[in-house]
């Protein structure tokens, strides 16, 4: 979709929503890393304990990633976090210039 087909505002929103949602998502995964291991060191097993935690933890960072990698534009249809074969979590999309918080701007 290299064209930029006129979108409703309501895709747009949804679009943009799905993002958003997603950023969260890996943000949140990343913040809870510490809290995690803290409550993993404090149990009976914590060696065994840590390191499930971990491996569980980094499969839920590997699906977030993709999850974010692979979203796309609203508008352009590309994906939004990816430039060329680079993931880069902004808030623009990299080929059409769509800001994250486009549909929350007053018209």
């Amino acid at each position: 979709m290299d064209t930029e087909e006129e979108i409703t505002p309501q895709e747009l929103k949804s679009g943009l929503k799905k993002i958003r949602l997603r950023r969260w998502f890996l943000w949140i995964l990343i913040i809870a890393y510490l809290p995690m291991m803290m409550m993993a060191m404090q149990t009976q097993q914590a060696g065994q304990t840590v390191i499930t935690a971990f491996i569980i933890w980094v499969l839920l960072l590997i699906v977030a990633v993709a999850l974010m990698a692979l979203v796309r534009c609203p508008q352009c249809g590309n994906c939004f976090h990816m430039n060329g074969f680079l993931f880069r979590p902004v808030r623009k999309c990299f080929s059409c210039k769509l800001p994250l918080n486009a549909d929350k701007k007053k018209t």
